[in-house]
């Protein structure tokens, strides 16, 4: 069993909570697991050292020197935690950016530093590997990266070191990766909203990236890319002070997905005036669509019409539903019906790094002349709305253009 488990700043941040991140990982060492522990900075100090920098050096300051000064809370929390897992009895080693042998290596971007997998992974294999066999536990400083060129101090951004714990997973092959952090997991709202949120017990890959892309703190989401269907994940709170407590477990892997909608869809185009203007407005022409229990494949809002696709069987019906409504709001003007729609979905979790995307799929299109009627992006999801002539060479085109782009399909 192989274990990497990520300590977040508030699960190191005194020496209390610091001795129980050594406990907890000497459990799992006493049973014979491999444990690699990633650590933050301790408590705030990131946030210390940023505001200390500012104020005394204004914006004077280069991104190389910038990364190094930030660096050092991950570098002092490493060190603390491998002498406390030491002073109770157990061979530890800890890794910092400044020497030769650190496992995560990236490019030059000094703050938004992106990780080079194969060479992270040939490190990894080639000092992690044997130290575990060994039963040495290594820690390994966050958020942190060793710049390919000139092996400089790089950082991955704030949260980083969510990245850093699942990067470790895929590149040892860990069975799990574990986020200890002061969350009892991921909850159903924003506990300083809402009072009683529900802690879910489950959540997929897909949903999390999701949270995580709207705003939600818990994980950053570019961790998800490097977690795997065979690897187990999860997060837990600091307060249980075991890696075995249950918290919230990440289910699944991110996989790039092209979809053929198989049935024919009908665009409604209601016409209207004063459409973002007016609360409700939505909700009253979706309202008698959704009470009969006929579903929606896409809503787009502009100032002047709303749109809603529907399969092309339910068009009369939504046609006949929706025309009261627009008779009796004065509003609402009109109302058409475009039929003979298809829909491509296009899914991957790459879409948020890859600048330029939209085009690499959409010129291609243009180039064979196949007009899209319509597109939305939604995080991870492309839905692409064009005519149903036309679907079935789009889809080798789409194919062909993410296959260029460097995004693998994993199914059709």
């Amino acid at each position: 069993m192989r274990i990497v488990v990520k300590f977040g700043g508030t699960s190191v941040q005194d020496t209390v909570r610091i001795k129980k991140a050594a406990q907890s990982i000497i459990q799992q060492a006493k049973k014979g697991y491999e444990v690699v522990a990633v650590v933050s900075a301790m408590g705030n100090t990131t946030d210390t050292l940023t505001s200390l920098l500012k104020n005394s050096v204004k914006d004077r300051i280069e991104d190389r020197d910038y990364a190094d000064f930030v660096s050092m809370g991950e570098r002092i929390s490493a060190r603390i935690l491998s002498a406390t897992i030491k002073s109770m009895g157990f061979t530890s080693k800890y890794f910092d950016p400044a020497d030769d042998n650190f496992p995560i290596i990236t490019d030059s971007n000094f703050n938004q530093a992106k990780i080079l997998s194969p060479e992270s992974k040939e490190k990894c294999q080639k000092i992690i590997e044997p130290l575990l066999k060994k039963g040495i536990i290594p820690i390994v400083c966050g958020f942190l990266g060793k710049n390919c060129e000139d092996g400089s101090i790089t950082t991955l951004g704030r949260g980083g070191s969510d990245i850093t714990a699942f990067a470790l997973g895929n590149f040892l092959q860990a069975d799990e990766v574990i986020i200890v952090t002061d969350a009892v997991g991921v909850l159903s709202a924003d506990p300083r909203i809402i009072k009683k949120p529900v802690t879910l017990k489950e959540i997929s890959v897909e949903e999390m990236g999701i949270l995580a892309e709207g705003g939600a703190k818990v994980l950053h989401p570019q961790a998800l890319k490097y977690k795997t269907d065979q690897m187990k994940a999860k997060i837990i709170h600091f307060q249980n002070g075991d890696l075995e407590t249950e918290g919230t477990e990440i289910t699944g892997a991110f996989k790039s997905k092209l979809t053929l909608f198989k049935e024919k869809l009908t665009m409604l185009t209601i016409l209207g005036s004063e459409i973002f203007d007016t609360p409700g407005l939505l909700k009253k022409i979706i309202s008698p669509i959704s009470d009969n229990l006929i579903s929606l494949y896409g809503v787009s809002i502009g100032t002047k019409h709303i749109g809603i696709y529907v399969i092309q069987n339910y068009a009369q019906k939504s046609y006949d539903l929706i025309h009261p409504v627009v008779i009796e709001d004065e509003r609402l003007k009109s109302v058409t019906l475009k039929k003979d729609i298809a829909l491509i979905i296009v899914r991957s979790r790459d879409f948020i790094e890859t600048p330029g995307i939209i085009q690499q799929i959409t010129q291609p299109l243009a180039n064979k002349d196949i007009n899209i009627i319509e597109m939305t992006t939604i995080k991870t999801d492309i839905l692409i709305f064009l005519d149903w002539k036309d679907r079935e060479f789009a889809f080798q085109i789409i194919n062909k253009s993410l296959a260029e782009a460097g995004i693998v399909i994993t199914n059709n």
